[in-house]
């Protein structure tokens, strides 16, 4: 079956498709086509004959010959992301993106857009890769607290959650020397602008968070009281009755440990781990809460954007934290340096476009210019920045883990 981006390429001229895919030209030899490479003939009558036209003059399936063109459009893709990640712990590209899933796609495209605004010569000195943060291909993370000088990085870095860019080499390195600069000195809408966002040292920005919420399965519930805060979640009460975000690495949602710990230590974390049943993607979660099936969690704390598909299901609820939806910050990165050459760009990455984007996929956006389309009486939890920049955050992470497991897993206390 086609996609929309290979039936594009059927009303396509031959002369079009192998000009902007030339990673293709395998595909069409491969069909007895390979009479496309001539470049005099793809001149000719290659600029007006379409795909579809040959195909069918050839009697060729064109459901399978477009999988293939995907195929190798994809794979040339996957090797430029390669390349382009190679070239960040190199030579620095002047943004570096690893994104949140819902937000990779609109964003690339809106990128692009921002892109075609720019001058030929521009753009054309422009390097830049935009990647999807659970693509596991892309292991920057790791390269992280090896960098030695801040040449070896990106102009700029985007990216979600508590990760290596948190960690203390990091910050004892490049962030607390002042190397990076704040960028924004939005403090959100009327929901957020109690909340902290700014970085009163100035040198990380947040840009938008995802929101992490609890959803309730009525039905397996049962009599139970519907937990009101993220505290509830430690009562003995949702005995293995819970689900949270879990790897198959067995880590599990650093936001939500690290809230825990924060307000009830080590002992809360074993607490919350006698409680969890299943460590998921939150794509697991919204399927088991909509098919209400034995096996499904009671409580699932999840990312708001899942949550949202799960509004009109009969017996299950939204529930939004007496003490607020979890914050787990996507963070912006620029060089002090870099600043004033590439604040063009940091003006659209923390400008009113990007913030849109994310305020529609139910990331809330710190740009006070956009609805983030939240509940009136909407509290958030955010560990701060001091919070943050002041721990260890990789060794406290290990340590949590390791409690949390020990719950999970039916340890004594």
């Amino acid at each position: 079956m086609t996609t929309a981006a290979s039936a594009g390429l059927l009303n396509a001229t031959l002369n079009h498709i192998l000009t902007g895919h030339p990673e293709t030209l395998p595909v069409f030899a491969d069909a007895g086509l390979g009479v496309v490479a001539d470049e005099g003939l793809r001149a000719s009558f290659g600029t007006v004959v379409t795909l579809r036209t040959l195909l069918k003059a050839r009697d060729l399936n064109a459901d399978l010959f477009c999988r293939r063109l995907d195929d190798a459009i994809a794979e040339a893709a996957r090797t430029a992301r390669k390349q382009a990640v190679a070239t960040a712990a190199g030579t620095p590209l002047n943004l570096f993106a690893l994104l949140p899933c819902p937000l990779k796609v609109p964003l690339e495209e809106a990128f692009e857009a921002y892109l075609g605004t720019l001058p030929p010569e521009k753009r054309a000195s422009f390097t830049y890769c935009l990647e999807g943060n659970a693509n596991h291909d892309v292991d920057y993370y790791a390269l992280v607290e090896h960098f030695e000088s801040i040449d070896d990085m990106p102009d700029i870095i985007v990216t979600p959650g508590f990760n290596s860019f948190f960690h203390r080499p990091f910050v004892e390195r490049f962030i607390k020397p002042g190397l990076f600069t704040s960028v924004s000195t939005f403090a959100g809408d009327r929901h957020l602008a109690r909340l902290g966002v700014i970085d009163p040292q100035g040198q990380y920005t947040m840009l938008a968070m995802n929101l992490l919420v609890m959803v309730v399965d009525h039905a397996r519930l049962g009599d139970r009281p519907v937990p009101a805060a993220w505290r509830d979640l430690l009562d003995a009460a949702y005995h293995k009755s819970v689900a949270i975000r879990g790897n198959h690495d067995g880590s599990f949602c650093e936001t939500l440990l690290l809230t825990i710990h924060k307000e009830f230590g080590l002992d809360g974390v074993f607490r919350l781990g006698e409680n969890v049943r299943y460590g998921w993607h939150p794509s697991q979660m919204v399927k088991a809460a909509a098919s209400g099936g034995a096996e499904a969690p009671a409580i699932s704390a999840m990312p708001y954007f899942f949550a949202r598909h799960l509004k009109e299901r009969k017996g299950v609820s939204i529930v939004w934290p007496q003490d607020g939806a979890l914050v787990s910050p996507v963070t912006m990165l620029v060089k002090t340096g870099k600043r004033e050459a590439l604040q063009p760009l940091i003006d659209f990455l923390a400008g009113p476009k990007v913030a849109a984007i994310c305020a529609e996929a139910s990331f809330p956006a710190v740009h006070p210019a956009v609805d983030n389309h939240l509940p009136d009486d909407a509290v958030f939890k955010w560990v701060g920045w001091e919070y943050v920049k002041n721990h260890d955050i990789k060794a406290m992470l290990t340590e949590i883990n390791k409690t949390f497991l020990h719950g999970f897993n039916g340890g004594g206390a």
